[in-house]
């Protein structure tokens, strides 16, 4: 099984330096090969392999004004190349953007594949010795590559890829439903209580320091060493924005994991929600994030993830009589079914509707696919063409409202 640390770095002036032309060196062999590629691709019909750019790059090094390539790692750079061939590849499967050139004014990184290993309170590097570093955990495992990492505050950072034995354990614990929201970023529903967890907000938060911030950059002369201070000071604000986040959500997993066994979440289209009036609030809770912790955490436990399908009214159905209730709209938080007379908070009802269809899909072991569609709303077939069509689908999923 793979695993991964991140750690903090601490390289000497002359290790930053050395970093640096590091980053260059890899920099410059993706845009050169991409430019390459690009110009063969449109005179041929076809790209560049890997095997074609490494052997060209090679023969590149021996030129006299490409002698500096030879102060950075020889691996890092056939990492970058291989790096290119599977941005190639991932474009033309339709699972990523066409690759683009990079820039030496944002986020910086390499990997070194081989040829790294912990000494101490350190990480042995090619071409750059021993990093100082903090390792928060014990090292347990075969290291397969370090990648590293500059950010916009210029802070150090590499991400150690691990091997390591699946021991997996038979996890006993509860079946909790989760509903997940923005004015309770989580409600859970274990079988027998109801807990809610409200979101942090960061944005909202930090919102009058970053804007007292930018209004300071605004005011900056291009190109001046005023201004570039006046960035890093802009860049550390969301970056305690995102820690701040990544900490909460972490905090958050753990606990939920730690006591179940299996959960069940709602499988939510965030990138749609994220187009609405509500997309600030959408984006800065973290959603996505918080599921895939929760997946990847419950796999090391051997607990179980099942996610609904997002066409599952689970807000809408009466947890006691089964009713659908069309009428609910966004704004009614309690509502009262017109059945059996029974009193719902929205977000609980939907949590232990949730609990059930999980249960219902383990038991048949099948994906959650039901009859019923997203917010009890008609999901129809529109005619774009011939012989094509789309489905129509509601503009935002009826979760809870934040303001924005």
């Amino acid at each position: 099984m793979l695993t991964a640390l991140k750690v903090r770095l601490y390289p000497s002036k002359e290790q930053q330096i050395a970093l640096v032309q590091n980053f260059g060196c890899c920099r410059f062999v993706w845009n050169h090969y991409l430019n390459k590629s690009n110009t063969q691709y449109q005179e041929t019909g076809k790209g560049l392999s890997y095997c074609d750019m490494a052997k060209d790059l090679t023969q590149l090094k021996k030129q006299e004004e490409f002698l500096w390539l030879k102060d950075a790692s020889s691996s890092a750079l056939q990492q970058s190349l291989k790096n290119l061939e599977a941005a190639f590849k991932n474009f033309f499967k339709h699972r990523a953007k066409f690759p683009k050139f990079k820039s030496r004014h944002k986020k910086q990184s390499l990997r070194y594949p081989a040829g790294c290993s912990v000494k101490g309170n350190g990480i042995q590097l090619p071409k750059l010795g021993v990093v100082k570093a903090i390792i928060s955990k014990k090292i347990c495992g075969k290291i397969k590559s370090v990648t590293v990492s500059k950010d916009s505050t210029d802070k150090y950072f590499a991400a150690i890829l691990l091997e390591v034995e699946d021991n997996l354990i038979n996890k006993e614990g509860k079946i909790s439903g989760i509903d997940l929201g923005l004015s309770s970023l989580v409600t859970v529903f274990d079988g027998e209580t109801t807990y809610k967890v409200d979101p942090i907000k960061l944005t909202r938060k930090y919102a009058k320091r970053l804007r007292r911030r930018q209004k300071s950059l605004s005011r900056k002369k291009l190109g001046s060493n005023n201004r570039k201070k006046q960035v890093k000071k802009v860049a550390e604000v969301h970056h305690k924005i995102a820690n701040t986040r990544l900490d909460f959500l972490h905090k958050l997993s753990h606990q939920l994991v730690s006591d179940n066994q299996t959960l069940v979440v709602e499988n939510l289209c965030v990138k749609g929600l994220a187009r609405t009036n509500l997309a600030k609030s959408v984006l800065d809770a973290g959603l996505s994030m918080l599921v895939n912790f929760l997946d990847y955490k419950l796999k090391r436990v051997g607990g179980i993830l099942v996610e609904v399908d997002r066409f599952f009214p689970s807000t809408k159905i009466c947890n006691c009589c089964k009713h659908k209730n069309d009428s609910l709209t966004l704004k009614d938080r309690q509502w009262v079914c017109p059945v059996c007379q029974t009193h719902h908070d929205r977000d609980e009802n939907a949590a232990r509707n949730l609990r059930e269809e999980g249960i219902k899909i383990l038991l048949t072991n099948t994906v959650g696919q039901t009859e019923f569609q997203a917010c009890g709303e008609s999901v129809r077939l529109t005619s774009k063409g011939r012989n094509t069509s789309t489905r129509k689908q509601p503009s935002k999923k009826q979760e809870s409202p934040a303001i924005a």
